[in-house]
């Protein structure tokens, strides 16, 4: 991901391309959409698997960003794809807006932001620790920064809290396994998409965890792995090292012919079914007509 250095010293990220068709990026740059549309009201949010998380212990909280504008190594496929911006109410107008004016507050009021994300995460914690929950915040709902480099202190500040997210960059993968100074409180998940299929088979090999997106069934194993359930709960942390968490794909991924969706052979069953039950049918009117 390009990087310049401010006045402040602060790394300027090159905000890159979105397919996200209600986003104003592109229209307007950070500062006119805070100008226009003022500062966002909170930061972090929530999600249908974050809220099932709860049944497993887990308060989870995420902070969705404008999908793809810092995503350095998401395809095509991907881009049109996310559930940032294409699922439930993710689709409303308003919620675009909010994304917007939380990317325009990270890129143009960087400490603000941080201040607001750290007054967040600290109420998080509390309430986890008042219901005897693990706290855990997701960095990267609908992003790919590199928190770990950019923003090293928050995983200091917060010990007891546990940081997860998806990531498409190799380099990342590679410190969380092999860096004995990676931080010990966040958990990486690496995401397959067509193009990094010889990293991914290399990261489970080593430990790690690959996301996959199915249509229309979810195996049981893929490229000899075993696969689990990613729809059950959003706390990757907890999952099995060398594991395939394996995610059915929702809205437009189902229709992707990118490679990005990986089709499994349940989707010919039903043309299979189908043809079946004309050669029954022609068996029955055969039967009929003797």
């Amino acid at each position: 991901m390009e990087k310049t250095q401010t006045r402040h010293s602060e790394p300027k990220l090159k905000i890159l391309r979105s397919a996200d068709p209600k986003t104003a990026f592109g229209q307007m740059s950070p500062a006119e959409i805070i100008e226009k549309h003022g500062l966002p009201n909170f930061l972090l949010g929530s999600s249908l698997k974050t809220k099932k998380s709860l049944g497993i212990g887990v308060l989870a909280k995420v902070l969705f960003l404008t999908p793809g504008v810092f995503c350095s190594h998401a395809t095509q496929g991907c881009l049109e794809a996310c559930l940032g911006h294409s699922s439930g109410r993710m689709q409303m107008p308003t919620h675009a807006l909010a994304r917007d004016r939380r990317t325009a507050l990270y890129v143009e009021k960087r400490q603000l932001f941080l201040q607001m994300l750290t007054v967040e995460i600290s109420r998080l914690e509390e309430e986890a620790r008042r219901l005897g929950l693990v706290p855990a915040v997701r960095l990267n709902g609908s992003s790919d920064l590199p928190w770990e480099r950019l923003h090293p202190e928050l995983f200091r500040e917060f010990p007891e809290v546990q940081f997860f997210d998806y990531t498409k960059v190799p380099a990342r993968m590679e410190r969380l396994l092999n860096d004995p100074t990676w931080p010990k409180n966040y958990h990486l998940t690496f995401s397959a998409q067509p193009h990094n299929h010889e990293a991914a088979r290399k990261f489970l090999d080593q430990g790690g965890t690959v996301a996959v997106v199915f249509w229309p069934e979810v195996p049981q194993s893929h490229w000899g792995k075993p696969v689990i359930d990613g729809d059950k709960h959003d706390a990757r942390f907890l999952d099995q090292a060398g594991t395939i968490v394996g995610l059915k794909a929702k809205g437009k991924a189902k229709h992707d012919q990118t490679g990005f969706t990986v089709r499994t052979a349940a989707e010919k069953a039903p043309a299979k079914s189908q043809k079946n039950r004309r050669a029954k049918n022609s068996e029955a009117t055969i039967a009929i007509a003797a």
